[in-house]
């Protein structure tokens, strides 16, 4: 469970923190990345392809804000998780949605950053993995003109620990299995 009680997360819902600074679209980049996930469009590769399709510069595919996650792109003062302190355990946390909403395209020359607000937190007792605690973070990234070019919206859920069901006999184990024992049975 959290380190801070439901009054205190709730204390801080509205506030925002910087999460990414220094976010440079740089061709290169959005070529890796658009190999990494499969992508094979020239538009990724080709700014002659990319201005013919309406761009003034390459494109970065439309998940590319999530490389805003490595460290480099990290204000000083962040704090995990999200720019919060939450005291969420990451060994129980759940990355639970996430959507975005595109504005402008991120073009290669652009630099972003981005700021998060906490945007709702609350409680609900689950079925099997006791009491979660739910996070809802929005994230906006803007060029730096100030201009946002993608809001990116995320729910965190925190649970207690999930019990495992023992399919032979039907019966819950509040232990997790033994995984290296498992393994051993390879």
């Amino acid at each position: 469970m959290p380190t801070r009680t439901l009054e205190e997360l709730r204390s801080v819902v509205g506030t925002s923190a910087r999460t990414a600074e220094g976010l440079r679209i740089e061709a290169g980049k959005v070529a890796e990345f658009a190999a990494a996930i499969g992508d094979e469009s020239p538009i990724y590769r080709d700014a002659a392809v990319a201005r013919e399709r309406g761009y003034e510069a390459i494109p970065a595919p439309l998940t590319f804000t999530r490389t805003a996650e490595f460290p480099r792109y990290r204000p000083a003062e962040f704090v995990e998780p999200r720019g919060f302190g939450l005291g969420l355990d990451p060994t129980t946390t759940l990355h639970g949605e996430q959507s975005y909403e595109y504005h402008a395209p991120a073009v290669v020359g652009d630099v972003l950053s981005a700021t998060a607000t906490l945007t709702g937190v609350r409680r609900h007792e689950g079925d099997r993995g006791g009491e979660m605690t739910f996070a809802e973070i929005e994230q906006v990234f803007e060029d730096r003109a100030g201009r946002p070019i993608v809001t990116v919206r995320s729910t965190y859920i925190e649970t207690e620990g999930a019990e495992v069901l023992d399919e032979s006999s039907g019966s819950r184990d509040p232990e997790p299995p033994d995984a290296e024992a498992d393994l051993r049975l390879l």
